[in-house]
């Protein structure tokens, strides 16, 4: 008889040891420990002691440390990267490892394209419809029929296209607490949400967007985790020019979770390490050390500089990872030696230290400014993903809607004689 979790002696030695490490390096980056209140380190060891094949069942306290929100994070991304139990949406196989082959539990979720239908037809249960390769489009948070002032391609416009002159391509799916909400209030119709009169998303709500680039014969696979999907194709005008299936490579991962007492939700960023060079004159998937010409220098949006759609766009990273942030991604890229998920990197976790102050909306986002290179490119030096999501509201901007983009993917219903009236 095999036990639920089936992991190799060293493997379940290693995730216990580094349980322990979570535990001492917290406390001994916390100089008041000693006097921290009962409930802070409760939540403390509830992250530390979670199974990894699960989600973390309670969040870090408001005013925790760096490192405990960073484990969070990683313990986060461990149970979405987890294999999927087969044909089940949402559920990890805890008897599989983290690097076994199989679908993982986030690309099961639910993506836009299945929630937000043409015609704004009802998507049905959670459960409905096969579990699919992706359908990728280089545009962040809007489809591709939407107007350009509504498709917010990057965080703020623009595209991103690597040295091997291929667009970044986006997807962004949800777990079935944001997906049961939607569907539950009709929210997939764009008329009915654009006259919503609030929206507020359950606790444990989750969205995960994610990065992609096609992997070319000069890539090592090994290096990324992979998948088969169906891509847009564009010309050099970044019209589409048809779609073809490519073996694709991860390389951006944001996690946006709503947590009981964090009505900002919590949110963690997460990249490749071979996005941008971690050192001087290094060739990467965003950058060239040689490049010539009109389009050099890093981090130029595009569309302000008038760049060619197929011209490779620099990239680096403006705000080094925080040194502590540095040691804890360490320590868990040892845990997955072997397996492609050894070459992610946390970038930063961002959280609410005061969510709960009605007189501080924002909640002070805790960094304050956080860049995924591949995901707010162009605007690196300012971002914050809390700032940017405080202000996502319905279409036609008539209420907020609870820090989520996802409602600009909702259609109308074509027959509808209100259709467009927002």
């Amino acid at each position: 008889m095999y036990t639920c979790v089936r992991w190799p002696r060293p493997l379940t030695l290693r995730f216990i040891f580094l349980t322990l490490f979570i535990l001492l390096t917290t406390a001994c980056h916390s100089p008041d420990v000693a006097i921290e209140p009962a409930g802070k380190v409760h939540a403390l060891q509830a992250v530390a002691t979670a199974t990894p094949c699960n989600l973390p069942a309670v969040p870090p306290a408001a005013s925790s440390s760096l490192a405990a929100f960073s484990h969070y994070s990683w313990q986060q991304f461990t149970a979405l990267n987890w294999p999927a139990q087969a044909g089940v949406r949402g559920q990890p196989d805890c008897s599989k490892k983290i690097g076994d082959a199989g679908v993982r539990v986030w690309e099961t979720y639910k993506t836009t394209d299945q929630l937000f239908l043409p015609d704004a037809a009802n998507p049905g249960p959670w459960s409905a419809g096969e579990i699919t390769a992706f359908d990728l489009k280089y545009r962040a948070k809007a489809n591709d029929a939407l107007p350009v002032e509504e498709s917010i391609r990057q965080a703020v416009g623009g595209w991103l296209i690597d040295q091997y002159r291929n667009p970044t391509y986006y997807s962004i799916s949800v777990n079935q607490n944001s997906y049961d909400y939607v569907v539950s209030q009709g929210f997939y119709d764009q008329n009915r949400v654009a006259n919503a009169a609030h929206i507020r998303f359950p606790d444990n709500a989750l969205e995960v967007k994610a990065a992609w680039r096609i992997l070319t014969p000069s890539d090592d696979s090994s290096r990324y985790h992979t998948m088969n999907a169906m891509v847009t194709r564009y010309d050099d005008q970044g019209n589409p020019s048809g779609k073809e299936q490519q073996k694709v490579g991860l390389v951006g991962f944001h996690i946006v979770r709503k947590a009981d007492n964090f009505p900002q939700w919590i949110w963690a960023t997460f990249e490749h390490v071979d996005n941008t060079p971690d050192k001087s004159g290094q060739f990467a998937s965003y950058y060239n050390p040689h490049c010539s010409g009109n389009y050099c220098t890093p981090n130029q949006s595009p569309v302000a500089n008038k760049q060619p759609f197929d011209e490779p766009n620099q990239l680096t990273r403006v705000t080094a990872i925080d040194s502590e942030v540095a040691a804890i991604n360490q320590q868990w890229q040892q845990q997955f030696e072997g397996t492609p998920f050894a070459y992610y990197q946390l970038v930063s976790p961002q959280w609410p230290e005061d969510p709960l102050d009605p007189g501080n909306p924002q909640g002070t986002p805790t960094p304050g400014v956080v860049a995924n290179t591949v995901m707010e490119s162009y605007i690196q030096p300012t971002s914050s993903c809390m700032d940017c999501h405080s202000t996502a509201r319905v279409p036609g901007n008539r209420v907020k809607s609870d820090y989520s983009f996802i409602f600009l993917f909702a259609q109308p219903v074509s027959s509808n004689p209100q259709q467009g009236a927002q």
